[in-house]
């Protein structure tokens, strides 16, 4: 690929402190469109990506899933969120929606991070401050290729969810829910059988969950993609780096499909950050 080693060598001379270009979670093909980047030496993700098929619409994609239990368990969601007060589906339509919605979504996942015992990936300001601009700037676009959506309820934020638009496909990038006093009526799923459903009447062929194999995902999928990753050294230190990348990513493959090792890790993980019962979404 003459191209990639035009750009490759540019950044060697501009920037000759780097020494590895890494190319993380890349998906095989994008609509039917082949990944180039696959004819490098590349190796598997550790982490599976799982996605539904929307064809048919969402009837046809209820009819494959368990569709009878799912309606009944929203209606009963719905009955639950009324007790409290109105409920209603937002999505981001201004930059003050875009702060509010962020707002709630980084301090739910600083509570969960803290209590599954790992570092907050969104704690930077400057983390923050991206993810507040990509939003915000898509809104001037037609068809935004970023959105977010939220359920309230009585007045609050229970769930958020963070999506790109890429072709054919709505991808659920993130996602968090308030652990209070609706945790147990599940507001997480509740919005996505609300996100899903519009991805089916706006024309998306695929709802994309993103990395990640957790129950809740496979309540909806029936498509597994393995991404995968390319390391490129630019330097004898990056070569090394490659390779301890590459052995890092084996072990955390084997511990992940291995369902005993990975429910021990992860108590193990709780346990550090002082917390001993389990949560429902940990990933």
């Amino acid at each position: 690929m003459p191209a990639l080693r035009s750009v490759l060598a540019a950044i060697t001379e501009a920037r000759p402190d780097i020494d590895l270009v890494a190319l993380e979670r890349l998906l095989p093909d994008l609509d039917g469109v082949a990944n180039p980047l696959a004819s490098l030496d590349h190796f598997s993700s550790p982490n599976l990506s799982l996605a539904v098929d929307l064809a048919g619409g969402f009837d046809a994609l209820l009819s494959r899933a368990s569709g009878k239990r799912k309606r009944k368990k929203h209606r009963s969601q719905i009955r639950k969120f009324e007790t409290v007060g109105s409920h209603r589906r937002i999505e981001a339509r201004t930059p003050d929606e875009v702060d509010r919605l962020l707002d709630a979504f980084f301090e739910m996942k600083e509570l969960r991070f803290r209590k599954m015992g790992i570092a907050n990936v969104f704690g930077d300001a400057q983390v923050r401050g991206f993810f507040r601009a990509l939003f915000s700037q898509a809104l001037s676009e037609d068809k935004p290729s970023f959105v977010l959506h939220g359920l309230e309820v009585a007045g609050k934020l229970r769930a958020i969810t963070g999506s790109s638009r890429s072709g054919k496909r709505l991808i659920c990038e993130f996602g968090a829910i308030a652990e209070d006093d609706l945790g147990h009526a599940s507001p997480g799923d509740f919005l996505f059988f609300d996100n899903i459903q519009e991805a089916c009447e706006t024309g998306f062929e695929l709802y994309d969950f993103s990395v990640g194999d957790e129950p809740y995902k496979r309540l909806w999928c029936d498509i597994e993609t393995r991404h995968f990753e390319v390391l490129v050294p630019l330097t004898v230190k990056g070569r090394m780096l490659a390779l301890t990348l590459r052995q890092g990513a084996r072990l955390k493959a084997f511990v992940k499909n291995s369902p005993t090792i990975w429910k021990l890790t992860k108590v193990l993980r709780r346990k550090a950050a002082g917390q001993a019962a389990p949560s429902e979404e940990d990933s």
